[in-house]
């Protein structure tokens, strides 16, 4: 009998390949006049001002605690995974993922549309 793999905690990265999918610096220092602009099940956007690059954003907020941890996470890995490799012009520019507490923020470049 095979011994069974350790599960690690959601968050809890060993692995240097999805280390790199993450910055280590504080999103709340990067971004500033956070403002939600839509919810779903999965988590929250919203409307932000990237200090580091002066640019508009829009940052999806996602937690993953409760019952569900672990598969929350494991669906976190695969989108920031795929946004980290996926570039074509019909698809939102990504920017960056961070981890802050049981929160992963995944950040992307939007255009916005002044009234003229």
């Amino acid at each position: 009998m095979a011994p069974s793999a350790v599960l690690q905690k959601p968050g809890v990265i060993k692995d240097p390949v999805i280390a790199a999918l993450f910055s280590t610096k504080d999103p709340e220092v990067r971004y500033q006049d956070l403002r939600e602009i839509g919810h779903g099940s999965f988590g929250a956007v919203y409307f932000a001002y990237d200090k580091e690059n002066e640019q508009t954003v829009a940052i999806k907020k996602m937690n993953f605690s409760g019952k569900q941890a672990t598969e929350k996470w494991n669906d976190i890995l695969k989108e920031v995974s795929f946004l980290n490799t996926v570039v074509h012009r019909h698809i939102v520019d990504y920017k960056a993922c961070f981890l802050k507490e049981t929160t992963c923020w995944v950040g992307f470049f939007i255009e916005i549309f002044e009234e003229i």
